[in-house]
């Protein structure tokens, strides 16, 4: 079994709208999928546990990256993101998270250029991050309005880009 968890120091990244596309995929791969809101408590007979955690660092953060084989954190691109997010990860290595479980993805980006900037910040923490970046998208709100993943998308070439960050996420793993 392996368990993965979104976490983040504020609400609004992206936690969500990850993991519900993670375990669609996974699901569709024939991977028994949980996915729970913060209470592994649940687990039993599956392949992949995914936490939708809290939006706001807290106690419990500290016990899911515990329990977590991968620690993801959804972050914008904007030092006003990235700084407390950073930060996040600092205080879960000092508390004793290994570094090597915890992983960066870049939610809500403007345009390529400013994804490879926050790309170049995050490489220079010492800490991974996907190279696939999500742009902020009105049709990514939209399909989950419709109860849908961002990866059953209607536009190829969106889909094909959020289904390239789901898989690079499951060989992380």
């Amino acid at each position: 079994m392996t368990i993965i968890a979104f976490i983040s120091q504020k609400g609004g990244v992206g936690k969500s709208t990850l993991t519900q596309a993670l375990a669609v995929e996974a699901k569709k791969k024939k991977i028994s999928v949980l996915l729970a809101d913060c209470d592994s408590q649940q687990a039993t007979n599956y392949d992949l546990i995914i936490i939708d955690g809290p939006a706001r660092t807290s106690t419990g953060t500290l016990e899911i990256a515990k329990k977590a084989d991968l620690l993801i954190q959804p972050t914008g691109a904007s030092r006003a993101d990235l700084i407390p997010a950073v930060k996040e990860f600092h205080a879960l290595v000092k508390a004793g998270i290994n570094k090597k479980k915890l992983l960066f993805i870049l939610n809500h980006i403007g345009s390529k250029a400013e994804a490879e900037i926050a790309q170049e910040y995050l490489k220079d923490t010492g800490y991974a991050s996907l190279p696939i970046a999500l742009l902020e998208k009105v049709s990514f709100r939209q399909i989950q309005n419709e109860g849908k993943s961002i990866t059953e998308i209607n536009f190829k070439t969106l889909r094909k880009q959020t289904k390239a960050l789901i898989e690079n996420i499951l060989e992380y793993i």
